[in-house]
């Protein structure tokens, strides 16, 4: 039953097609499905940002899909989390409470801190495989396993890791 009710809104918003009859009638099912949790994430979000992209916008059914889809939300990949934001501020729907700051929470960062990012001398930007978080460098502080350069009281060897960017490989050209 919820595949039936989320298939014509898809249709709706591919064809960017918008009937006010049609959308009241669809409007008053979608928010009784929501409210009874019979949509999954992906039927909710596929929803709400369909009727986004429609500038279909009812207050009462988008209250119903943020509260269905509150539970949920720390579990969501960021891609999901970006896409339903970008929804809701299209139409410019308030869900109240922290619904903002929970949607915006990055899950922390587990890789170690990088030492070369905070002295400036990181290479690798952001393919670098350790984290240029602040948490993680503040978590490491916290626990005394980093300090910050100014304290380490070593030499900088950014310029040997950067001349190494431009030495010759065996073939004589140069990276």
């Amino acid at each position: 039953r919820s595949r039936e009710l989320c298939q014509p809104v898809e249709a709706l918003s591919r064809s960017k097609y918008f009937d006010s009859e049609l959308f009241s009638v669809l409007s008053s099912e979608l928010q009784r499905c929501f409210r009874k949790q019979r949509f999954s994430t992906e039927e909710s979000m596929s929803v709400v940002c369909a009727l986004a992209d429609l500038n279909a916008y009812d207050s009462a059914m988008f209250n119903a899909a943020c509260e269905a889809l509150r539970p949920g939300i720390k579990d969501m990949p960021e891609a999901m989390r970006i896409r339903l934001e970008a929804a809701l501020k299209r139409v410019k729907h308030d869900p109240g409470g922290d619904f903002f700051t929970i949607l915006q929470m990055r899950p922390p960062d587990r890789r170690e801190a990088c030492p070369m990012f905070w002295r400036g001398q990181c290479k690798w930007g952001p393919k670098c495989k350790l984290s240029h978080d602040q948490e993680s460098f503040e978590g490491l502080a916290r626990e005394g396993a980093w300090r910050p350069p100014s304290m380490s009281g070593g030499k900088s060897v950014g310029f040997k890791q950067s001349a190494d960017m431009f030495k010759a490989d065996r073939c004589g050209a140069l990276w």
